[in-house]
């Protein structure tokens, strides 16, 4: 593969041919191999309210005794992600930016000095480029060290194939941002970092651990082959529901990966952030 053609290209630019020709393949694996611990674990034990789970999203819930903000903010963002709207070009599109931010929220991943953000660039140097970008959707960022973990998303119901390949360029540039980040602090820069990494297509995560290691960077950086192969970890639901998270049987399993993923993008981000 040495010899396919290799270009500067922004983040969402990319497809399957591009991780063909930095030699990075994307395997499926069950949650059992995925994760280190159960995920079929109570949301009350993750100190989530279980309401998340049940409640109909078509309902509109309000805060009170039995109701906190927090769920009923989830509940909204939900219902406006499930519910499109007409833009000015009189085209159909779900309300899914806030949504995805508030699910990282509401699970806890801003616990600590973190914030999540949406629609943010991040320069990528590729091919000796450096005027090309990462656009990420949505960004759990500690603003000392960096990208932590990135959430890209397809708006639509049915999905387009390359949104994971534009995902994995994304976690390439966090690794370059991360270690100029050290490097301003005066820390030595990383050989290797696992970004943490979530796809959502409509409100269907699928979970991802993007390692991201100098040798991929330098091959990207240089226009080159790498000789080592780079294999991404993906996760998927396991559910035989067909929609999204609007429906409670399905939300509530997903909500139990978002807990488990939690711990796991958590034990790998700790490894950068020291």
């Amino acid at each position: 593969m040495a010899n396919i053609i290799r270009s500067a290209k922004s983040s969402s630019n990319w497809d399957v041919n591009e991780l063909i020709a930095y030699n990075i393949t994307v395997t499926a694996v069950p949650s059992q191999q995925f994760f280190p611990q159960e995920i079929d674990v109570p949301l009350t034990a993750a100190g989530l309210d279980p309401v998340l789970a049940t409640a109909d999203s078509d309902s509109e819930v309000r805060p009170d005794a039995d109701v906190s903000r927090n769920t009923a903010h989830f509940l909204q963002y939900l219902q406006d992600a499930t519910t499109p709207y007409f833009d000015v070009q009189n085209v159909r599109v779900p309300s899914i930016d806030d949504f995805a931010r508030q699910v990282l929220i509401t699970v806890g991943f801003t616990r600590g000095p973190y914030c999540v953000l949406r629609r943010r660039s991040i320069p990528l140097l590729i091919c000796d480029y450096n005027r090309k970008v990462a656009q990420i959707s949505v960004c759990l960022r500690d603003m000392e060290s960096g990208m932590l973990l990135l959430l890209q998303m397809d708006k639509t119901q049915i999905g387009r194939s390359n949104v994971e390949a534009c995902m994995i360029p994304g976690a390439i540039a966090a690794y370059q941002l991360n270690n100029n980040k050290r490097q301003e602090r005066g820390l030595p820069p990383l050989d290797a970092m696992t970004m943490p990494c979530i796809k959502m297509i409509g409100t269907r995560p699928t979970f991802y651990l993007v390692p991201v290691t100098k040798a991929l960077s330098d091959a990207v950086i240089s226009c080159q082959y790498p000789s080592a192969k780079t294999e991404v970890l993906k996760c998927e639901v396991a559910s035989d529901h067909n929609g999204g998270m609007e429906a409670p049987e399905y939300r509530g399993i997903a909500l139990q990966y978002y807990v488990a993923f939690k711990s796991l993008a958590k034990s790998h981000w700790e490894k950068f952030l020291r």
